[in-house]
């Protein structure tokens, strides 16, 4: 080959090598772009909306004996939406993390932390990767204990039997702080290993047992006798409950107090900082309590 004919050869291939790169830095280019394209939001896809929390009387959103460390998101369906992306902020995420991609409109967020406050949203994913804004942000707390059906009925009907049956607005801390006693027990010596409660309650599997059986609450039989069956609990009384065990606000405002491991009924004061009240049970024609902190 001639140096005219190889200089022609090689200015060719410089060429075509320009061409290639060309091309190539085009065909990156595109993927990028259609990538970017895929994280941006779109205006007209329809947003996911969670359905709301359901607290006491059903497993919807905690399931049962899992409510310390799982929560279940419910949300609706989007037409055309092919998948849906759920993210998770609180406890161990520090900041917003995508949890999952999923197809289904139901997913169980598993591995939280106990009596932790944790923040949802999800968006939907179209064809040619469109994504939908997010959701407006859920917020759900789990649980400070664990509970069966039978062990939330047992709660709640022990409380309603130690306000002595009273829906009366005069007996709503009274509700309240009976409440935080009787979950207060348990989480101590379940889940803090408490030196006061393990030893006394270690042997006990459940709450009910504790309730039922441990004699320090009473029995189902006393409470069926005195009338504190579930079907009688006051609502007030439930939602107590509610906030004892998910350590929120529970009723009217007032605040939980996980000081609170005793309650009595007697009419004098006593030196002890665990007893939160201390009244006279309304059975009969006596309706007196006070408020005592020691």
């Amino acid at each position: 080959m001639s140096i005219i004919n190889r200089n022609k050869f090689m200015v060719n291939l410089k060429k075509i090598a320009v061409i290639v790169m060309t091309l190539a830095i085009v065909f990156v280019m595109t993927d990028m772009s259609g990538f970017k394209a895929s994280a941006l939001t779109s205006s007209k896809a329809a947003v996911p909306k969670f359905a709301a929390e359901k607290t006491y009387e059903s497993s919807y959103t905690h399931p049962y004996n899992k409510q310390i460390d799982t929560i279940t998101l419910h949300w609706g369906k989007t037409k055309g939406a092919n998948r849906y992306q759920v993210y998770i902020k609180g406890g161990n995420y520090k900041s917003w993390t995508r949890y999952c991609t999923t197809t289904n409109n139901v997913v169980s967020v598993k591995k939280l932390s106990r009596a932790t406050e944790y923040k949802f949203k999800v968006r939907a994913i179209y064809s040619g990767n469109t994504y939908s804004s997010f959701s407006p942000v859920q917020t759900i707390r789990t649980a400070r204990m664990n509970y069966d059906k039978a062990g939330w009925e047992a709660m709640c009907r022990i409380v309603y039997h130690e306000v002595g049956r009273i829906n009366d607005s005069m007996w709503d801390k009274p509700i309240v702080y009976v409440s935080d006693c009787v979950v207060n027990r348990f989480v101590s010596a379940k889940y803090c290993n408490d030196p006061l409660w393990t030893p006394f309650y270690k042997n006990y599997s459940n709450i009910q047992s504790i309730i039922y059986q441990s004699g320090g609450f009473m029995s189902d039989y006393g409470l069926t006798r005195d009338g504190c069956k579930y079907s009688n609990v006051a609502d007030k009384c439930k939602v107590a409950v509610w906030g004892a065990v998910y350590g929120t606000t529970s009723y009217k405002g007032i605040k939980n107090d996980y000081s609170v491991y005793y309650w009595c009924n007697r009419s004098y004061y006593t030196n002890s900082s665990k007893i939160a009240y201390s009244f006279k049970i309304p059975w009969g024609y006596f309706s007196i309590w006070r408020t005592y902190w020691g």
